[in-house]
């Protein structure tokens, strides 16, 4: 998964509590200043490459688009943030990025395995 697609990702975790999340929002704030810039067609492609990243990991129907309006994140697949215990002597600065990563990556884990005990409680 891309930086970027890890901070869409991060974005749609973080909003996932409103209905749906307007297309301008996720520019702006994936793209900052130059969000204003970016088509359309930019932010499919994130979407469609985001959605098969989780495909990959075996999530299946995250992302939910609204036509004409953005997207919202599906509500009957659980989302739960892991926090890490940090002990004095271990404090260390670390980078945003890697933290971002490492918490998107067990979020990743988790979610394919619940889809996982999800298939093998269908059968």
């Amino acid at each position: 998964m891309t930086p970027m697609r890890a901070r869409c990702l991060s974005l749609l975790i973080a909003k996932q509590a409103e209905k749906v999340i307007n297309k301008g929002t996720i520019t702006a704030e994936l793209w900052g200043e130059r969000g204003q810039f970016v088509s359309d067609a930019n932010l499919t492609q994130l979407l469609y490459l985001l959605r098969k990243d989780l495909r990959d990991a075996g999530i299946n129907d995250f992302i939910i688009t609204v036509p004409r309006i953005g997207i919202r994140v599906n509500q009957e697949i659980s989302v739960t943030a892991v926090v890490a215990r940090q002990f004095p002597s271990e404090q260390k600065k670390i980078k945003p990025e890697t933290v971002l990563l490492s918490t998107l990556l067990c979020l990743l884990s988790l979610l394919a395995t619940m889809g996982l005990f999800q298939a093998i409680a269908a059968n």
